[in-house]
């Protein structure tokens, strides 16, 4: 836990405070998951009274989906990074699933995004947060059409969107509570849950080859 601050007063301090929330927030996340991070929780690892942190932002949700739109710039990042020129449809799918699995904290957050992140938010904050998401979204997709040059920006914006929502219903299913999960491994139960891991890798290859299949049939008909 943070040492208890003062109250910050210029743009540059009040930065500062929201970035050790945050931080903070992230840390609560981590070790207390996700039905524990509560603003009490986040308050105490800050080293803040609760009421401090509504000077910063507005719910809990807001807090978390700041900690998303972060992680998916990160992932955006390193995507961009590590696709270099024209690659194969199999590379780009296994780019962006070892982009999703290195990144826990984004698969979980965007596994609660439509059911919970986006409650308890003012119509202004969601609108912020969706331009951010939406700018990631088609630098994503810049680099989809840079490596593979044939697909159209449609293509490849389906393609990310099939992805998101991939991992916001499988992450859940593969890591159940843990009286969920005691049940499951039991003999009778054990095969009803993937690994995420694989199912992602499998699922990233097959929804961009089938996309690539459409792509491909698309030209021959042009």
């Amino acid at each position: 836990m943070t040492k208890m601050f003062q109250r910050a007063r210029s743009p540059e301090h009040k930065e500062v405070r929201r970035r050790m929330i945050l931080d903070a927030a992230a840390r609560v996340l981590e070790r207390d998951g996700f039905n524990g991070t509560s603003l009490n929780a986040i308050a105490q690892e800050a080293g803040v009274v609760k009421s401090g942190l509504y000077r910063y932002f507005e719910s809990r949700e807001e807090i978390l989906l700041e900690l998303l739109v972060a992680d998916v710039q990160d992932l955006c990042n390193a995507f961009e990074q590590r696709i270099d020129g024209q690659s194969s449809v199999s590379h780009v799918a296994d780019v962006m699933a070892e982009c999703f699995i290195e990144r826990p904290q984004l698969c979980l957050l965007t596994s609660r995004m439509a059911s919970v992140l986006e409650h308890n938010i003012t119509g202004d904050t969601i609108r912020g947060m969706k331009r951010r998401l939406n700018a990631c979204s088609a630098q994503v997709a810049d680099s989809l059409c840079r490596a593979i040059p044939h697909w159209q920006p449609e293509e490849a914006h389906r393609g990310l969107m099939m992805l998101y929502m991939m991992i916001a219903g499988l992450y859940p299913m593969t890591h159940p509570p843990e009286h969920v999960a005691v049940v499951l491994r039991e003999p009778e139960f054990c095969d009803n849950v993937p690994d995420f891991e694989p199912t992602v890798r499998f699922a990233a290859q097959a929804m961009l080859r089938g996309i690539e299949n459409i792509a491909q049939e698309r030209r021959a008909v042009l």
